[in-house]
């Protein structure tokens, strides 16, 4: 009976024993079902975690690297013409009447082309008067100035009777006309013109990012579509070349085979204000604001640590890193 008591005892204390060892040794779960090995460290479980969450709603990382740190500066260009030539055309003899300006949609003339149309009204008992009085002079066989004065004055009279219309004398881009009532009476008309050849951009150069002998790039509207182009810098403000173009402003002519685009609409000049060679370069997305310092989340074999950096520019897509991060270190993409 001893004996029997003795046994039963000693399986009690065995199982005890068995299970006390088996729950040791067995994983504990917690409330949200994460598996967690007790001799795993804290800062080890956490990184796990985060993991599989940035997995499931697709983190994506992007690495410290070095590069070319680059800033551009883009403002409008107007063309001008530094070169033009003003040109009358007189009426000296009857009383002409302007009627239509013509061809105002384009700007680039050639000789010959029909700018304005006008219409003479001329005295004829005048012209009959300057006809007779040449004729005898012819008769007497007069041949000084008097007499070449008098032939010029008809022969202008002649033809500003037979004109009706103006032409351009020579090539050129058509600046301005004078601005004249149909029908109104005028003695003259002016138009103002510039050689084709003799064009420049100019654009604002408050900032500073323009400077002699800089290229740029160049893009406008040229007949509906968008085109794009080079120049260089010839002038700038304000301790450079040509007085002539002094001032806040920077002047830029365009390569030879990008001229059309003086022609097109929504001119804007693009520079390069800043391009720091070989520096560490971060992808904007991964920065983050706290407490008004920029951070990122760091990822090394511990997990993801918040980590501040400082830096030298920023443009709208790239930190120019100055300390904090090194090359190749793997961030978080906010």
């Amino acid at each position: 009976m001893l004996r029997t008591k003795f046994l039963k005892k000693a399986v009690v204390a065995l199982t005890l024993c068995t299970f006390v060892s088996t729950c040791a040794a067995a994983p504990a779960t917690n409330p949200e079902g994460l598996t967690i090995q007790k001799e795993k460290s804290s800062e080890t479980l956490y990184t796990k975690a985060l993991e599989e969450k940035e997995a499931a709603v697709g983190q994506k990382y992007t690495t410290v690297r070095r590069g070319d740190f680059i800033m551009e500066t883009t403002v409008p260009g107007n063309v001008i013409y530094p070169k033009q030539s003003r040109i009358r055309f007189d009426f000296p003899y009857g009383e002409t009447y302007y009627l239509e300006a013509v061809g105002l949609e384009k700007k680039n003339k050639v000789a010959g082309d029909v700018i304005a149309h006008v219409f003479v009204v001329m005295d004829e008992i005048q012209l009959a008067v300057m006809e007779r009085q040449l004729q005898r002079m012819e008769e007497r066989g007069e041949t000084g100035t008097a007499y070449e004065d008098a032939k010029t004055r008809l022969e202008e009279m002649q033809e500003a009777l037979t004109r009706t219309e103006i032409v351009m004398e020579e090539d050129g881009i058509l600046l301005e006309q004078e601005q004249l009532r149909p029908g109104s009476k005028i003695s003259s008309y002016t138009i103002t013109i510039a050689d084709p050849k003799e064009r420049l951009l100019e654009v604002s150069n408050e900032s500073k990012a323009f400077r002699y002998g800089q290229k740029v790039k160049v893009s406008a509207t040229v007949e509906g579509k968008s085109m794009t182009g080079t120049g260089t810098v010839i002038t700038a403000s304000p301790n450079t070349v040509s007085g002539d173009l002094a001032g806040t402003m920077a002047y830029i002519q365009l390569d030879e085979d990008c001229e059309y685009l003086y022609d097109g609409n929504g001119i804007a000049v693009t520079a390069e204000s800043i391009h720091m060679k070989d520096v560490l370069l971060l992808d904007a997305s991964a920065v983050y604001m706290e407490n008004g310092v920029q951070k990122v989340k760091v990822k090394d074999e511990y997990g993801l640590h918040a980590v501040s950096f400082s830096f030298g520019r920023k443009s709208t897509s790239t930190y120019w890193v100055i300390d904090g991060l090194e090359e190749g270190t793997q961030i978080l993409v906010q």
